[in-house]
C-alpha cells in the first residue's frame, strides 16, 4: 500500500466522526419539505451560518466551517455549511443547537457616519431656488 492510499483513510476516518449541518435547518420561513429539521418553535428566522457555528460551540461541540458549499434543496442560496464532532443522534444535536440560537449574539457591523459639518453648505442665489413674494 503507498503513503497516499494510508493518508486518504486516515482523512475518511476524520470525516466519520464529522456530522454535517446547514443552516436551512433551522430556518424558521422553510417547510419540512424544503429542509427545516427542527419544529418551529426552536426554528430561527434566516440564520445565519456564524450564528449556527457559535450556537453549537456553546452547545459544546467542536466546529469546522465551510462557506464555499449551499443545502441541495436551496441550491440558489449560498449560504454554507459546519461541521461538528458526533455525538449521540443527529436530532439531538440540532436541537441542543436549535435551543442556543436565540442566546446568541452576534457582534453587530460598525457603521461609520461620516462627520458633518453642523452648517449646511447652500449656494445663495441659485438657479434653482424660486423667489418668494
Amino acid at each position: 500500500m503507498s503513503k497516499t492510499s494510508k493518508a486518504k483513510k486516515g482523512k475518511t476516518a476524520e470525516k466519520r466522526n464529522l456530522r454535517v449541518i446547514y443552516p436551512e435547518y433551522f430556518d424558521k420561513n422553510l417547510s419540512w419539505r424544503m429542509g427545516r429539521r427542527v419544529p418551529t418553535k426552536l426554528a430561527y428566522e434566516e440564520p445565519e451560518l456564524k450564528r449556527v457555528a457559535l450556537a453549537a460551540q456553546k452547545a459544546g461541540y467542536e466546529v469546522f466551517l465551510d462557506s464555499n458549499k449551499h443545502y441541495s434543496k436551496t441550491w440558489y442560496e449560498q449560504k454554507g455549511r459546519l461541521m461538528i464532532t458526533k455525538d449521540g443522534s443527529k436530532e439531538t444535536q440540532l436541537r441542543e443547537i436549535a435551543r442556543n440560537l436565540s442566546k446568541v449574539n452576534l457582534p453587530k457591523p460598525s457603521v461609520e457616519k461620516k462627520k458633518t459639518d453642523s452648517k449646511k453648505k447652500t449656494k445663495k442665489g441659485s438657479v434653482y431656488r424660486q423667489k418668494t413674494r
